[in-house]
């Protein structure tokens, strides 16, 4: 879920003063000390790449789909630079440790190792830490269920969200959505909880089948005759 286009806002209650801060020896290209958020101070929208109308297009279009527990959170790798080549709007990626208990769409029938990695945003080139498109930071204990699509520039076992409705955490027997805000967290939180694996197993047979097929990206979609939305 790469975000190119960003506004940030400020999240209620917190700030660089009432944030904790994590100080680490290692700076941006080794030349000062950064200090990183240990929680996200702002928030930022993002164009999403892909928009769904329903679980099961969110299933065809992930490359993987697993049901799992965040076990470890932590810096991951920096990414981004500006055009002139400098890192003035570098950001740290978020590395978040997955351990698999059950892999549910998998149409590649890739090797899943036992611990996989999904980044997320982030810190920005000053360590403040953010959140996307209202998605939460991963926690260590979070379980549910993880949208996959493999990450640009990772190796094969690091992964991003499908989309911003890309985690359902489990939280109890109870769903909660990455995204309230979304229409689909409406149809996710339908769903009995007992029988939302079976509704990605069941898309992902269908997907196998050529019975459904894999959402275009919002870049490929013919724009609606107001022009393109936000």
């Amino acid at each position: 879920m790469r975000q190119t286009v960003r506004r940030r806002t400020r999240l209620a209650g917190l700030g660089l003063a009432a944030a904790a801060v994590l100080a680490l020896t290692v700076g941006f290209n080794g030349t000062s000390e950064v200090q990183y958020d240990a929680q996200p101070e702002s928030s930022a929208h993002s164009k999403e790449v892909y928009l769904f109308s329903s679980v099961d297009s969110m299933v065809a279009t992930s490359h993987l789909v697993v049901y799992g527990t965040v076990t470890a959170v932590g810096e991951g790798r920096f990414t981004g630079a500006d055009e002139d080549g400098s890192t003035a709007s570098q950001i740290r990626l978020r590395k978040v440790t997955i351990t698999v208990d059950n892999v549910l769409h998998n149409p590649k029938l890739a090797l899943v190792p036992p611990l996989i990695t999904l980044e997320e945003e982030g810190w920005d080139a000053l360590g403040r830490g953010y959140t996307v498109n209202g998605v939460a930071w991963s926690n260590v204990g979070d379980t549910g269920y993880f949208f996959l699509r493999r990450a640009v520039g990772g190796d094969a076992n690091t992964y991003t969200l499908t989309s911003s409705d890309g985690r359902v955490l489990d939280q109890g027997g109870v769903l909660s959505p990455s995204n309230t805000e979304r229409e689909l967290a409406g149809q996710i939180t339908a769903i009995q909880p007992t029988m939302f694996g079976v509704t990605v197993y069941n898309a992902s047979q269908a997907y196998a089948a050529g019975t459904l097929p894999a959402a275009a990206s919002v870049g490929d979609q013919p724009e609606s005759p107001e022009g393109p939305g936000e």
